[in-house]
């Protein structure tokens, strides 16, 4: 169906093309816009995103600090749209709240409307294409540099330049448009021309993806006289509800949070739209007023669109601000985290696009695999979930948990980790093949590796089922004893890997880590003195020895794959203290096949 669309669409294009000159004029200039929009984004996207990282992470820490954000971001991007987006795919990766995701977007509102006062106060009384000449060339030479950093400088310098020039063809196509027929006849008076052109506006915002695109083309065709003042103020509050369908499309990939970040994004714009019908008449009066005090003509309705756009949108965001926890609050509740998610991915989703926050949501994924993991291996050893987390001595739980469990091993590894495993070595590879950056790609390995040495842990496990289970019960004490001392070990090694999953502190992760490392050493040489003197005394049988010999190799490689694991996941949890962690953990960064 979509192919059918497309073909249909380039069918009357290349129809009205051919009838006329002035219509490919200015669908040539529409194109050239949203090329330049589009260049500039991919452009700040590789430049900056790992100042934007550090930048969310360190200046959005309040409601005030994530709308100053958002309104920067936007200024300077141009693109709401692309700010949208990040956020969604930022919050998707946990690095930011849903209250400063709330923020940022409230922000982007205002931000966005600084496009339309450039267009508006230079495009349509400037001769801007001669200025979008040399910006290309600029763009051009950067972007054959081998510097990563002038090559985004380049994109960007060449986004700018085909804004410019889009903007140049756009104005001139209206003019030329006049020639052949007025659209202005087409105007509609009253509320029910603000209701026609507000549909429009949201219209040619799905079409361009871009409220700004929308509001240039606006300014242009008014400036041209092509359309009314009012018509045109319908089309502004169209275009911002209009916009938010990118939004939208992307949540649908998205988790929890990115949905609620896309409902609130929706929301807000549906709020703004409809005191802006509403009061219309009103906002006309007070853009009046404020014309006359920033010294705006009382015939300059371009400025007065870029004004309207301005006062609607930080109206809304004025009126909301006290709020935003409340609506966060009201959005999570509209939509639920499932109650059971151990059998699905938490984090992953196809909306996140941003190599830090690929890297980021990889590892939460699998901090989520190792918990599935750790429940089902607390049940290996037949013990209890919930005695991981008991203040009950290790020695007094196993004795406690005398008796074998009953479950069903190969039922909770294709419901709890078969199913995230696959999700999450595809999202790895698939994030590796979208970044250029061979830090980026490099992690995601160690990522990876982590998340194989998880699963292989936990087939470990499954290995020491058939023994664990027949000599945890025998009447012989020896092998008895040995068997609850693999039980002791591997409960211990759980619990102290559950602190070091639980904590913050960097410190005490190290010391954890550390301990762990060191209760392994000990437990294999205990068993090994313990296994001999069974042996010598004649307490076991040679098979007995034999396979307790075995599976005290297979808890030692548990620990060792557990604890490997959680050295890689701490090291990643704080990308700036990776060098240092690596240090003092002893772990190389490269990937040893």
């Amino acid at each position: 169906m979509q192919r059918v669309f497309l073909i249909a669409g380039l069918s009357v294009l290349s129809y009205l093309f051919f009838r006329s000159e002035n219509i490919l004029l200015l669908s040539a200039g529409i194109a050239i816009f949203i090329f330049g929009m589009v260049t500039m984004g991919e452009g700040f996207k590789s430049s900056g995103g790992g100042a934007l990282e550090l930048f969310l992470r360190r200046q959005t820490s309040t409601k005030l600090k994530s709308i100053i954000f958002g309104i920067a971001a936007t200024t300077i991007m141009q693109s709401s749209t692309l700010v949208s987006l990040l956020s969604i795919s930022f919050l998707s990766a946990g690095l930011i709240s849903l209250v400063q995701g709330t923020g940022i977007l409230f922000g982007a509102q205002i931000g966005t409307t600084s496009g339309a006062w450039l267009v508006a106060g230079l495009g349509v009384k400037v001769d801007i294409a001669k200025y979008a000449m040399p910006i290309i060339i600029f763009g051009v030479i950067f972007l054959l540099q081998s510097s990563k950093t002038l090559k985004s400088a380049g994109q960007v310098l060449i986004g700018i330049g085909f804004l410019f020039l889009g903007v140049a063809y756009i104005k001139d196509g209206f003019e030329a448009l006049g020639n052949d027929f007025n659209l202005a006849q087409y105007s509609i008076e009253g509320m029910p021309g603000v209701f026609a052109f507000f549909a429009l506006g949201i219209i040619i915002a799905i079409i361009t993806q871009s409220s700004l695109a929308t509001i240039v083309l606006t300014i242009a065709a008014l400036d041209a006289e092509q359309v009314s003042y009012v018509n045109a103020l319908g089309v502004i509050i169209g275009a911002n509800l209009g916009t938010t369908l990118t939004g939208l499309i992307s949540s649908l990939g998205s988790n929890v949070e990115g949905k609620r970040l896309a409902l609130l994004y929706l929301s807000f714009n549906i709020f703004i739209c409809f005191l802006s019908i509403v009061f219309i008449y009103q906002l006309i009066i007070l853009i009046k007023y404020e014309a006359i005090v920033l010294g705006i003509g009382e015939s300059n309705y371009a400025l007065k669109l870029a004004l309207f756009h301005t006062t609607i949108n930080t109206l809304g965001v004025m009126f909301l601000y006290p709020f935003i926890e409340n609506i966060a609050a009201l959005a999570q509740k509209i939509i639920r985290q499932k109650t059971d998610a151990g059998d699905d991915v938490l984090y992953l989703n196809s909306s996140i696009t941003h190599e830090k926050a690929m890297r980021e949501v990889a590892r939460k994924e699998i901090c989520h695999l190792y918990q599935n993991a750790a429940d089902i291996m607390a049940l290996g050893v037949h013990v209890k979930v919930a005695d991981l987390h008991s203040e009950r001595s290790v020695e007094e739980t196993v004795k406690l948990r005398s008796k074998a469990l009953d479950f069903d091993y190969e039922q909770m590894y294709q419901k709890k980790i078969k199913t995230i495993y696959g999700k999450i070595v595809n999202f790895i590879v698939i994030s590796q093949s979208m970044s250029d950056n061979g830090d980026i790609v490099n992690d995601l390995a160690q990522l990876q590796k982590a998340a194989h040495s998880i699963v292989e842990a936990l087939k470990d496990v499954k290995h020491l089922q058939k023994n664990l289970t027949k000599y945890m019960t025998s009447h012989n004490d020896g092998i008895k004893s040995g068997y609850n001392s693999i039980r002791e070990h591997l409960l211990t090694q759980l619990r102290i890997l559950e602190r070091v999953f639980e904590s913050d502190e960097g410190d005490l992760t190290v010391v954890l880590i550390a301990q762990l490392e060191m209760l392994s050493e000990k437990f294999d040489k205990n068993a090994s003195l313990t296994l001999g003197a069974l042996l010598k005394a004649g307490s076991v049988s040679p098979l007995m020895g034999s396979s307790l010999m075995n599976d005290n190799a297979y808890a030692l490689h548990i620990s060792k794959s557990l604890t490997d694991a959680a050295k890689i996941l701490f090291i990643h949890k704080d990308i700036g203290q990776k060098e240092t962690m690596q240090a003092v953990l002893s772990v190389d960064n490269g990937v040893k096949e």
